[in-house]
Parts: structure tokens; C-alpha cells; sequence
């Protein structure tokens, strides 16, 4: 079946005859010596149609990248609503449709703030085909859906009749045939009042694997072929091979095993010399099959390996588990028990892995890196962060005080209303223990609960101050100093002082209390994190899902970024790390949180024992979260730590 990405601004690359009489070097010297403004932008915007001319992908990428990075810092929205576009639009002509994802959901985001209906029905539809190799047929269709709407509200019947085609794809995958049959007439029809040849054959090939599954072998092979004259007439030799695939496994599911061969390796004397990240394991996968069916074993394994290999490359889970499953009986036919063992373990952790939530791929670092200085009004701040670390000192002293007295009072209380009751029955006493001791744990989760929400209502009373009170002076007093240059120099000097001395204290403020945790929630405040990290010299790949709707009371969720906050600041004070994976998931009722360094790791117990307040923070919260918490580290190789939180705290 035939899915074609849908990338419409593309069109506007090749409308442009200017750039593309440009040679990339020229423009590239050019580039080199554009000082930073927003003439650059359109510099790089004209290399990457260049490039886009010439086929060079990952070229496209990187340029794409450095003119995204250029727009933020320069704040140019245009520059940013291009280049992220065209960034989305490049990964996903490099089969990397998992790494368009965020940028394709921040050009929506955009879209929607301009109120640009047309741009925000290409990113769902964009969004929907990225979803779908992914594996997430819900979102896919969800995106597909509101693509739908909006064309149909602007009369694309073009666009709509595409739409209508990836829509019905989702139905089938979820078996309601009946309605992608509909669907995929409709498409059909669509595009024959548009005149639409190479529709009308994706249409007819689609249509012919619903018909297919319902029953009707022989409409569907007639389909299948009049798809087949259609992609020939206009000479498109890919649709042409991939009915051909589509056509094969409609044969060999009818054991029409002679025509499944022929049909398949039509297919194969066109993806062997033309790979396609769908076609070509489906097409090796159809011949390992019919060779399986009719006893060629050997040929069989051959087949199959390659097809494995491909679907490795390309992430293709749910095909790779079909072909392991096929891998498995052509080895065993072999009597090579060893391999087809091995092949089975793979095959069930595969699919022991694809009955959970799948998990994001690693996502592209989306926000520019700027050079922040920090060290600005060293003095001034310094004694800020001492007061602050000295407030922070004092009430977890005093809390620890405090906890340490109610759990003696508590103790000896009980333990003294034991001694009273000892001539009372065995199985009373026993009870009255479990009393005990399950009263000493309340106290002392209450306790500690009470420390750390004065700790955090600490914190944001003191990160409100230094945004609005002093970030607010320095801001006046920079705006008076503007006021009168008289000494140039000196002017200059305060100026470029008085904006790291900004600098720092929002720097300050955003550690203590981050604003975009109470704006954009946990999932907005990680993203920040991972972006602060990126600035700082550690590249920090993040994986988060299912955040969205994360079911967390407030305190909970402050405390969850602080344990991720501080085990961040562990990384860069103490690990020498340069790569940090953070991933954070919420299923079965719990969030899991996983960070995973690269640095020069530790001791564990040894870390304990010293009773820095770092690790005490870090458990204290665990705990007061009634969560678990797995350290494992080792010394030159790295350091990885688990967190799992119940989600009814």
C-alpha cells in the first residue's frame, strides 16, 4: 500500500529560478561573509533549495538546522516558521519521520497562533504520515481527521482527496474494512473529477487490500491491475513496483503461489535497484515467504535476512516481528535449532515490547543553542545564591529536627502504652506493633511532607523576589542609565553589566521556581532543563510521553522536577559527562523517569556513605513521593538512575 508523504510547500522550493541558478559554494561564501541578521536567513533559505535541487539530503538538514538556530536567536518569526518547515521536511525525505515530529508539532503551534488555516492542515496531515511509520496509527488518524476538516472547509479538493486516501489506510489497519472500502471510493472518485491518474491508481491499489481482506479475492486482483496499467501509463515505475508487492501477497494468501512469485519479483527487479523504506522489506519479506511455502529453506533465510536488516535500519517493528516469525521456521527446517532459538527470543521481546506504549526514538534537540553569560555582578549574586543555599540549609535542619523529636515522642508514647498492655494476648501485641509502626512511618512521611513544602514555598517566595523586585530594579536602573551617555565607554561597560547581572538573576530565578513549569506543566519545564543542559555543554537527548495529561497534584509535580533538577546538577558538577538521555513516561498508573549519562560514574555506597545533601534530597523527595529510586553506576562507564512515582500522590 502506497502512503505518500504529503510535503506542499516543497512546491515553493522548485517556483524559485533564482536559487536554484545559484551554485552552493558561491552561496555558501556568501553565508561566511553575511554578518548575523536576517539577510543570512534568506541566504541559508536559498542554499537549501540548492541543495533540495540537487538531492542532497542531509545537506538540506544541516543547513535547515544552522538557519532554524540563526532565526532564534536572531527572534525572526518568519525565519523560524521556514526553517522549521523545512527542517520537518527534510528529516522526513530522509526516512527520519520520528525526528520531524516536534518540529512539525511547533509549526502547528505557530500556524495556530497566526491563524493560518491551510499551513496548519499540511502539518496534521504531515503529522499524521510521520505518526503512522511510527506506529501510532491513533495519532496518525487523529491528525489525518482535522486534515480533513480543514481542506474541506477550503475546498482543497485536491489536498482532501489525499487526505481521504491515508484516512482510510488507518481504517483498515484497524480492520473496520467497511468503512475504509467507503472512504477509499470516495478518494477514488475525487480524484477522477480531478483527473488525477496516479490518485486514481493508489486509490485502486488501496482498495484492492480491503477487498482482499473482506473475501473478494478477484475484484481485488482486477484492482490491483488496473493500478498497475495506470502507474505504467504514466510511467511511475515506484507505484507501478509496489502494486506489484501489494498484488504478490494477495497471491500467496490464496496459495496462488506461481503468480505470487512472479508478481513479487516483478517488484524486486525495481525496490533491488530503487530502495524504499516501505517496498523493500515487504517485497524481500513476500519472496523469503513464497520460498518458505514451497520448501526452498536456504533461499528463504536469505530472503528474510535481508529483509530484517532493513526493517532494523528503518524501525519497522511491526514488519520485523512478521519476518522473525518466518525467520524462525526457516531455521528450524535447516536444523539450526541454536539460531532459531535465538531468533525466537528476539521475536518474543519484540513483541512483548509493541504490546506497551511505544517509545519515542530519540528527538532532535528543537531550541537554539545560545552562549548565555553567567557570570555577571559576581559579588551581588554570589551573595544571593549564599542566602539562598543558607535559607535552603536551615529549614532542612530544622526539619530534620523536628521529625527527629515527633518520631521520638511518638516512640516512646507507644512504646510506653505497650509496656501497660504486655498481659494482654499474644495476637493483641502483635497487632498493636503493626500499629506502631505503621503510625511511626505516617509521622514521619507528614513530617517530611511539611519540610519540603515549606522548602519549595521558600523557594518560590524567594525566585518571585528576585524576577520582580530585583529584575525589575536592574531593568529601572538600565533604563535610567540609557537616559544619560555622557562617558561612552563607561555607559557601554555598565550597560553590557547590567545585562548579565539581568541575565543571571532570570538564570537564578528559573533554577528556584521555572516558570514554565507552572505555564506548560512538567513536560514544558523538562524541555527547558534539557535545553538549559544543551547551553552548558552536555547534549541531552529527551524522550517524554504521555505527559500531557500527566494526573499529578502540584507539590507532587514540583517535587518530581526537582529530583530530575538535581540529578541534572549531579551530571554537570560531578560526572564530566557530554551526553545525558532523559526520558520520562507515564503508564500503568505511574510516571518513570530514567537519566542516563555517559561520565566517569561511581561508587554508589560509597556516595551514601558520605551523607551528601545532594543524594539526601534527592531520596528525601523519592520518598515523601512514595516512589522507588534504582542507582546503578560504574565507575569510567557512566551512571544511569530510575525513578518510578505512583501517580496517586
Amino acid at each position: 500500500m502506497r502512503i505518500p508523504t504529503i510535503l506542499f510547500s516543497l512546491l515553493l522550493l522548485m517556483a524559485s529560478s533564482l536559487s536554484a541558478q545559484k551554485e552552493p559554494d558561491s552561496l555558501r561564501q556568501a553565508i561566511d561573509e553575511s554578518p548575523n541578521d536576517t539577510n543570512k536567513v534568506w541566504l541559508l533559505r536559498d542554499l537549501y533549495k540548492a541543495h533540495y535541487n540537487r538531492s542532497e539530503i542531509e545537506k538540506m538538514i544541516e543547513v535547515s538546522d544552522e538557519g532554524l538556530v540563526l532565526s532564534r536567536q536572531l527572534q525572526y518569526p518568519k525565519g523560524i516558521d521556514y526553517m522549521i518547515y523545512y527542517k520537518a521536511t527534510a528529516l522526513d525525505l530522509a526516512g527520519r519521520g520520528t525526528d520531524a515530529i516536534p518540529l512539525y508539532e511547533e509549526g502547528l503551534a505557530l500556524a495556530r497562533t497566526t491563524g493560518n488555516e491551510d499551513s496548519q492542515a499540511d502539518y496534521h496531515l504531515n503529522l499524521g504520515v510521520a505518526y503512522y511509520y511510527r506506529g501510532d496509527k491513533e495519532n496518525a488518524l487523529s491528525h489525518y481527521l482535522s486534515a480533513h476538516d480543514i481542506f474541506e472547509k477550503l475546498g482543497e479538493k485536491e489536498k482532501l482527496a489525499k487526505v481521504l486516501n491515508n484516512i482510510a489506510v488507518i481504517y483498515r489497519l484497524q480492520d473496520r474494512f467497511e468503512r475504509a472500502e467507503e472512504i477509499y471510493r470516495q478518494s477514488f472518485e475525487l480524484k477522477k473529477e480531478l483527473g488525477d491518474t496516479l490518485g486514481m491508481a493508489a486509490s485502486l491499489q488501496n482498495l484492492g487490500v480491503v477487498l482482499s481482506l473482506r473475501g473478494e479475492v478477484k475484484p481485488a486482483i482486477e484492482g490491483l491491475k488496473n493500478a498497475i496499467v495506470l502507474y505504467s501509463a504514466k510511467g511511475d515505475l515506484a507505484g507501478k513496483a509496489s502494486s506489484y508487492t501489494t498484488l504478490g501477497k494477495i497471491y500467496l494468501d490464496n496459495n496462488m503461489l506461481d503468480d505470487g512469485k512472479s508478481a513479487y519479483q516483478e517488484a524486486w527487479n525495481y525496490f533491488e535497484l530503487h530502495p524504499d523504506v516501505s517496498f523493500t522489506a515487504l517485497t524481500l519479506h513476500g519472496l523469503g515467504k513464497w520460498a518458505l511455502m514451497t520448501d526452498r529453506f536456504g533461499q528463504a533465510e536469505g530472503y528474510l535476512r535481508k529483509s530484517l536488516l532493513v526493517t532494523r535500519q528503518n524501525n519497522q517493528d511491526d514488519i520485523r516481528l512478521s519476518v522473525l516469525k518466518d525467520l524462525v521456521e526457516a531455521l528450524k527446517n535447516q536444523g539450526k535449532y541454536k539460531a532459531s532459538f535465538k531468533t525466537l527470543e528476539e521475536a518474543y521481546a519484540l513483541r512483548d515490547s509493541l504490546t506497551e506504549e511505544k517509545r519515542l526514538t530519540a528527538m532532535e534537540e528543537m531550541q537554539a543553542k545560545f552562549d548565555v553569560q553567567q557570570k555577571g555582578n559576581e559579588l551581588k549574586i554570589s551573595q544571593m545564591e549564599l542566602a539562598q543555599r543558607t535559607t535552603e540549609r536551615n529549614w532542612f535542619r530544622s526539619g530534620a529536627v523536628l521529625l527527629a523529636l515527633l518520631v521520638f515522642a511518638v516512640f516512646f508514647a507507644f512504646r510506653y502504652r505497650l509496656r501497660l498492655n504486655r498481659r494482654t494476648a499474644a495476637h493483641r501485641s502483635e497487632i498493636q506493633e503493626q500499629r506502631i509502626l505503621h503510625l511511626e512511618q505516617q509521622n514521619k512521611v507528614t513530617a517530611l511532607t511539611a519540610m519540603l513544602k515549606g522548602q519549595e514555598q521558600e523557594r518560590n517566595r524567594v525566585a518571585n523576589d528576585l524576577h520582580d523586585s530585583l529584575g525589575g530594579l536592574i531593568t529601572s536602573i538600565k533604563s535610567h542609565l540609557n537616559a544619560s551617555k555622557q562617558d561612552g565607554k563607561l555607559f557601554e561597560k555598565t550597560n553590557a553589566l547590567l545585562d548579565r547581572a539581568a541575565a543571571e538573576v532570570r538564570r537564578i530565578s528559573h533554577n528556584m521556581m521555572p516558570r514554565s513549569l507552572t505555564l506548560s506543566g512538567l513536560k514544558g519545564a523538562l524541555e527547558d532543563l534539557a535545553q538549559d543542559l544543551e547551553q552548558q555543554g552536555i547534549h541531552c537527548e529527551i524522550e517524554l510521553i504521555g505527559l500531557e495529561n500527566l494526573q499529578l497534584s502540584p507539590t507532587s509535580t514540583v517535587m518530581v522536577y526537582r529530583i530530575v533538577q538535581e540529578l541534572t546538577h549531579n551530571v554537570l558538577k560531578h560526572a564530566a559527562a557530554t551526553n545525558l538521555l532523559l526520558q520520562a513516561m507515564q503508564n500503568d498508573g505511574r510516571l518513570t523517569l530514567i537519566l542516563e549519562d555517559n561520565g566517569k560514574g561511581f561508587h554508589v555506597q560509597e556516595a551514601f556513605k558520605k551523607k551528601g545533601l545532594g543524594l539526601t534530597s534527592i531520596q528525601s523527595r523519592v520518598k515523601f513521593l512514595q516512589g522507588e529510586i534504582e542507582w546503578d553506576s560504574v565507575e569510567g562507564q557512566g551512571t544511569t538512575v530510575s525513578v518510578i512515582v505512583p501517580l496517586n500522590v
